[in-house]
């Protein structure tokens, strides 16, 4: 508490401090725009396009359709004068009357526009305001992926690296302003999957089908309470276009080895029904070269060590994916919405591995030198179907949705290490080391999810829902070793684990605007169950546990230019199914990695708080303390020359910090979003008998930089750096990144010719030293991170969009199931 009371102090006097030279500012939201259309028959006009325009220059703010009945509506619209114009196929165009929306007459109910008919067919009214690549939200940042062209070519997971205060390490593990354990949702969903399934999942998702991604610091008690440092929410694209609609890419790519990549996007929209589907393929070939030097000792880690390993691998890992989605919306009536939804993801992904492990004694004499050639397939198939309703009530804002999710993830691993051992000589051994294993993980996720919302006026708004899922997850891990010229089975290293989970969450939120001050108070309570069986052994742990997980939210308007906000929440991270899976995959007979069934839950508190200047400038001071917290820690076994790494609670992590968002516009020409993070990281515990305490301070930064050169040209450049930091025992060395792209629209603005490259100087590379107990280990991993890619997209039918938001239950279940890479 004398942290977070420190921290308040210094936010407080930064706070002060600037505003004689900085006023804040944040838009105040005080209107809502409602209206309807009929023809000439007094009938209701469907699906007709209607834009809110700017009295003062005509600017084009919002775009929206009218409904079944004919009405439409703008939602939180500031103050100003506005007039709003239609047109549609077959009829006139419409302008009204000019109007003005104020605190004082903040709903404005506009006057029946009656359509009349026009001999002439008139084009849909296109709406080309293009959003920002970078949006800062209260409570979010938002990154328009669609709009980057440093996006193409790369997957979900390597855009996640280029998103502000977002890192992302050799595993695939995700950390949000230094912090690690992140929950990540794909279109509002959690995914359910372990972290290795998951970093597969992202890898297998091609940019091309990403259209936003939404990173949440501090989520309310509606979402799940998964995640302690955050949410990211890839939120994929989907044509909701009156008409036929679509648009098509492909692009290739040249890093170590060639990639490629494209995709189909269709849609179709006529009156009570949307039908939409996509189809995405992609290739992705990459070679990395990994190298471990260790130490071993037979006495206490001092002076000079007996022996040292070093280690050095190359792997070629080719990915080829497939993902899907067909769906459909029923618009029953006006206030009642059907929709279904299906989509998937399949593919392979292959690690051929080969390792040498030259093994030296202290003098320099070459103890032995095994030669290990790891193959390894991976193939997945996950398929996920949905069943949702929304019903409108009469007043704007207040629903009842219902989700319905099932998800099938079918992963299997086949894994085969050869190891010959050398003399000095270079002469092979006779006896050999060959294993193999077949890795089945089955993971099944049902989840029923309602959510009700009720608006008391214009400033009060009431929420609450339930959720329950229920996901069971059956890994056969079966090993042989070849022996005479047979296949002989393994039992020890074999091991057969299944794992039960069951989760019930209801929450409440609400929110009230007092003049400047808004609050918003929640509390989500989750009742979780857990079995765990290791069926090879027959042991079982079971865990049953209820939690409360309230939020904060206070936000002040101090001036027209000048805003602050607190908020506090509690959350928790559960350990992946894999993590508690003890089996063991061998990188080399002397580097393994097992799972620990005896994981406990972390929990986490977090407080921030920030302030707003002008909507371009965001300060923010952050505090979090998580107990419990979960680390794949490592250790050795010198007798045996042997490493292992094992996922393990240890007693705590803070995290604090000051972070800075600046959103600029230096030239017409010219928009920048730049982010800065200042933080501690400091890892407690007693650990196997060793008093672990590391912490170190780290800095991150991040720019993204968009120049619109004319005449259909535009450019971005991007870098980021990552300076020293600290995960568990491991301390990671500083590094650097910068791409660079441009475009250029062709074919009357439908078609989009990109090139990019990313890590110019492929200087993405991963140095890394662990010092702990007799653990002495340094490695460096440099990544295939350098890639040229040229693409070419094309839109087609009628920029007329609806706006129904689609969400479902199954959002962060997906995450914890692992496979793959």
């Amino acid at each position: 508490m004398k942290i977070i009371n420190k921290y308040a102090i210094i936010w407080l006097l930064v706070l002060f401090t600037l505003s004689p030279a900085l006023t804040f500012s944040q838009q105040i939201l005080v209107g809502n725009i409602k209206g309807k259309l009929l023809d000439s028959n007094q009938k209701p006009v469907e699906f007709a396009t209607i834009a809110l325009h700017k009295t003062a220059d005509s600017t084009i703010i919002k775009g929206t359709l009218s409904d079944s009945s004919g009405r439409f509506i703008f939602e939180k619209v500031t103050e100003g004068a506005y007039y709003v114009h239609t047109r549609f196929l077959g009829f006139k165009s419409f302008t009204s009357k000019s109007f003005t929306v104020s605190k004082a007459r903040h709903e404005i109910v506009l006057e029946n526009f009656t359509l009349t008919p026009d001999d002439k067919i008139l084009d849909a009214v296109t709406i080309t305001a293009q959003k920002p690549l970078v949006e800062q939200h209260i409570d979010r940042t938002v990154l328009n992926i669609e709009n980057s062209i440093l996006a193409e070519g790369n997957t979900a997971l390597e855009l996640l690296e280029k998103a502000p205060g977002i890192s992302v390490d050799d595993e695939g593990n995700i950390s949000m302003k230094g912090k690690p354990g992140v929950s990540v949702m794909l279109n509002g969903k959690l995914t359910y999957l372990s972290q290795r399934e998951l970093t597969t999942l992202l890898r297998g998702t091609s940019s091309g089908s990403v259209s936003k991604i939404e990173l949440i610091a501090n989520p309310s008690a509606k979402y799940d309470a998964a995640g302690n440092s955050g949410i990211i929410n890839i939120v994929l694209k989907k044509n909701e276009k009156v008409g036929i609609n679509g648009n098509a890419y492909v692009n290739v790519a040249r890093s170590r080895a060639n990639r490629y990549g494209g995709g189909l996007n269709l849609n179709y929209r006529s009156g009570k029904l949307n039908v939409f589907g996509s189809y995405d393929r992609a290739f992705r070939g990459e070679i990395e070269y990994l190298s471990f030097t260790r130490r071993f000792y037979e006495g206490e880690v001092a002076g000079t060590p007996d022996r040292i390993s070093y280690q050095n691998s190359a792997t070629n890992e080719p990915l080829y994916t497939n993902n899907y989605k067909i769906g459909a919306d029923f618009f029953l009536n006006e206030k009642n919405t059907l929709g279904v939804l299906v989509n998937g993801n399949f593919g392979k992904y292959i690690n051929d591995n080969n390792t040498t492990n030259l093994l030296v004694s202290s003098t320099g004499a070459i103890l032995s030198n095994p030669l290990t050639h790891n193959d390894n397939l991976d193939r997945w198939n996950s398929n996920a179907y949905n069943l949702n309703y929304a019903h409108q009530f009469e007043k704007s804002g207040h629903e009842l949705t219902v989700d319905l999710d099932y998800s099938k993830n079918d992963n299997r691993s086949n894994q085969s290490m050869d190891t010959k051992y050398q003399h000095a000589e270079n002469t092979h051994l006779e006896t050999r080391s060959v294993r193999r294993g077949f890795v089945p993980s089955l993971t099944n996720v049902y989840v029923g999810k309602l959510d009700y919302t009720h608006p008391f006026g214009e400033k009060a708004k009431f929420e609450t829902g339930w959720k329950s899922s229920y996901v069971s997850v059956d890994n056969n891990l079966k090993y042989d070793t070849l022996r005479n010229g047979l296949w002989i089975p393994d039992p020890s290293w074999s091991n057969h684990f299944t794992y039960k989970e069951m989760i019930h969450a209801g929450y409440i939120n609400f929110s009230k605007q007092f003049g400047s001050l808004s609050l918003q108070a929640g509390l989500r309570g989750e009742n979780t169950q857990t079995t765990g069986h290791q069926v090879t052994t027959d042991s079982l742990v079971k865990r049953n546990y209820f939690q409360l997980f309230p939020s904060l939210f206070v936000t002040k308007t101090f001036t027209p230019n000048h805003s602050g906000q607190v908020s506090y929440s509690r959350r928790v991270e559960r350990p992946d199914y894999d993590d508690m899976n003890p089996f063991r995959f061998f990188r080399d007979p002397f580097l393994y990695y097992e799972g620990n069934p005896f994981l406990r839950p972390e929990l986490t508190h977090s407080v921030e708080m920030s302030h707003t200047y002008k909507g371009k400038f965001i300060t923010a001071i952050n505090y979090s303390y998580t107990s419990d917290v979960m680390n794949w820690m490592m250790g050795q076994v010198d007798s045996l020359n042997t490493t292992y790494q094992s996922p393990q609670n240890l007693k705590s992590m803070i995290n604090y910090g000051i972070s800075l968002t600046a959103s600029l516009q230096p030239a017409s020409w010219w928009s920048s979003n730049s982010f800065g993070n200042f933080f501690r990281n400091e890892y407690k515990g007693d650990q196997k008998g060793g008093n672990l305490n590391n912490g170190i301070w780290s800095f991150s930064f991040n720019s993204q930089n968009t120049f619109q050169l004319g005449k259909g040209y535009s450019a971005e450049l991007s870098g980021f750096f990552n300076s020293k930091s600290v995960y568990g025992v491991f301390v990671s060395k500083s590094y650097y990144v910068i791409s660079i792209g441009g475009q250029k629209q062709v074919l009357n603005k439908k078609g989009t010719i990109k090139l990019m490259v990313n890590d110019i100087f492929q200087t993405r590379q991963r140095r890394n030293t662990a010092r702990y107990e007799n653990l002495d280990m340094d490695g460096h991993i440099r990544f295939d991170s350098r890639m040229a890619t040229i693409s070419f997209s094309y839109r087609f039918g009628k920029d007329i969009t609806p706006t129904r938001k689609r969400s479902s239950g199954s959002e962060d279940i997906q995450n914890r199931v692992k496979g793959g890479s």
